[in-house]
């Protein structure tokens, strides 16, 4: 039995105590004002909510378990929060949850097993829970503690179960309206977590208030009185309200960034970035991207090191190929790099040239940063014997089905390429390949083939017990998807914020699915 109490609690305080500063004592108070482009649609019922909708409310959600600091080859990635420690035993087939006594949500309604099991019990219904096929059941065993039965050993589930939905008050949801429709257009505007912070107001588009939790269960924290997050999708009028000191945090632009920077500003990062790249359609058996050489004519195509230094200003990186440096399964060796007339070499093995060029259409958000980024990379497509058909659609048809979440047949064999995300950056990249990627993802990319083969792989590697063994397979598997040129990589930009120099935070240490605002503090200023 493997019994995941990673690093003790106290350490990674100390740890992120020592990241904001370990020669300065923190400061207490203040309002913490935020810069942000758009704010959460839904911000306590999971099933209808994105990561967009996650990220908006770090400071009044916490999960059972999150992603630590620490970062490197042999480490899971992920401490207990909310659990006091979390028992896996693969024999078994069980994962015990020992729920924190003394937590309470900011209704004063204490956190238990049966709370717990009420919290992903409604992501089961919402049937938005991932990895059904390996749960059987689950029991409150005492007040706190709880147990998950599963089918056969996967070791996605106790992270992704712990981390899935956070916890939220189940006495306030019950108090909310006498259905559960009232309840969930309920949860739109509302929440009620165990958070440092709590919900004060929130006016759609406009702005969200935090104040602070005075019963917060981690003692002495927060340090700040409250976090102020205004929406100002404009990155003009940000910027003359960050200079203007009317804010204190803003995640500017590239560009905006690095001026920021030069003039004495702040630039706080982490460790995840979000490459961008492109998808062929290797899901329908008569796109022409089944070819796969053609799929390799695109990537020897793209100087990666151009478009990354054009789009980021410095900031951004090429991305060779997946993982990237640092992550499970990277190995330099592996990708393509800019070779032109490789590219043509290839497209006129499949009788294409640049007098008779293969016409594809690439499929993009229309925002101004990404039209900038697909504009590049068809002229560098253009250039080698394709001819590349823009396709910019609004979010709603981008994000909204059109292009994503269909079946191969909805696609159809004319879709050629997507660009959009390839990728995350999750606790640990085995967990980012199999949510992205894989034979069962979390976001089920319709452009995005699959093989008998790779099923095989991806249930071996959730059935590897060992973190050397799971850190095998997705570099097995990693092979496998760059060798066969299936997600094409073409730059990333690590994530950052810009903060005025008062400002001490440890915002993306955690990655982008926590931030633990309860350590954030600011001089006096």
């Amino acid at each position: 039995m493997k019994k995941f109490l990673l690093i003790p609690l106290a350490i990674i305080l100390i740890a992120g105590l020592c990241l904001t500063g370990c020669a300065e004592k923190a400061e207490k108070g203040g309002i913490l004002r935020i810069i942000a482009p758009s704010g959460p649609t839904v911000m306590s019922y999971v099933p209808w909510m994105g990561p967009a909708d996650r990220a908006a409310i770090f400071p009044a959600a916490e999960a059972l378990v999150d992603t630590t600091t620490e970062r490197g080859l042999f480490t899971l990635g992920i401490e207990p929060v909310l659990a006091e420690s979390v028992d896996v035993d693969e024999e078994e087939l069980t994962i015990t949850f020992h729920i924190r006594e003394g937590v309470y949500f900011h209704d004063g309604s204490e956190l238990t097993a049966e709370v717990a099991r009420w919290n992903l019990q409604q992501v089961i219904d919402g049937g938005v829970m991932p990895y059904m096929d390996y749960y059987e059941s689950m029991e409150v065993t005492d007040k706190y503690t709880l147990v998950i039965h599963m089918t056969a050993y996967n070791n996605q589930m106790m992270p992704t179960w712990g981390w899935w939905t956070a916890m939220y008050s189940k006495e306030a949801w019950e108090n909310a309206g006498a259905t559960d429709d009232e309840r969930k257009e309920w949860a739109r505007n509302h929440i009620v977590g165990t958070g440092p912070f709590m919900l004060q107001e929130y006016e759609r588009d406009v702005s969200i208030t935090w104040v602070k939790n005075p019963n917060y269960w981690r003692e002495g924290k927060p340090y700040l009185d409250g976090i102020q997050v205004t929406y100002i999708p404009d990155p003009v009028t940000a910027r003359a309200m960050f200079e203007a000191g009317e804010a204190d945090v803003w995640g500017a632009p590239a560009k905006d960034a690095i001026e920021l920077v030069d003039m004495g500003y702040y630039k706080q990062s982490g460790w995840p970035m979000l490459p961008m790249g492109i998808i062929p359609n290797t899901a329908h058996p008569d796109s022409i991207f089944q070819d796969i050489r053609l799929r390799e004519a695109v990537e020897y195509a793209l100087d990666k090191e151009a478009i990354a230094q054009a789009m980021g200003h410095g900031l951004s990186e090429p991305v060779k190929s997946l993982p990237m440096s640092g992550e499970w399964g990277y190995d330099p060796e592996r990708g393509r790099t800019y070779d032109p007339q490789k590219a043509k070499d290839l497209l006129a093995a499949c009788g294409y040239s640049l007098a008779n060029p293969c016409e594809i259409t690439l499929v993009s958000l229309n925002d101004p940063v990404t039209q900038d980024a697909v504009t590049m990379v068809k002229s560098y497509l253009d250039a080698v014997g394709f001819l590349v058909t823009l396709d910019l659609a609004d979010p709603g048809r981008y994000w909204g089905g059109t292009f994503f979440w269909l079946t191969p047949d909805q696609l159809g064999p004319d879709a050629d390429l997507v660009w959009g995300f390839a990728g995350g950056m999750d606790t640990n990249y085995l967990q980012t390949y199999i949510r992205w990627f894989s034979t069962e993802p979390f976001s089920d990319l319709s452009y995005l083939g699959h093989t008998d083969e790779q099923r095989d792989m991806d249930v071996q590697a959730m059935a590897a017990i060992e973190i050397e063994d799971q850190i095998e397979w997705i570099t097995t598997i990693m092979d496998y998807i760059c060798d066969n040129c299936l997600v094409i990589p073409v730059y990333g930009t690590r994530s950052y914020v810009i903060q005025q120099p008062y400002v001490h935070s440890t915002q993306f240490t955690q990655g982008f699915v926590r931030w633990m605002t309860e350590e954030v503090w600011m001089e006096p200023h």
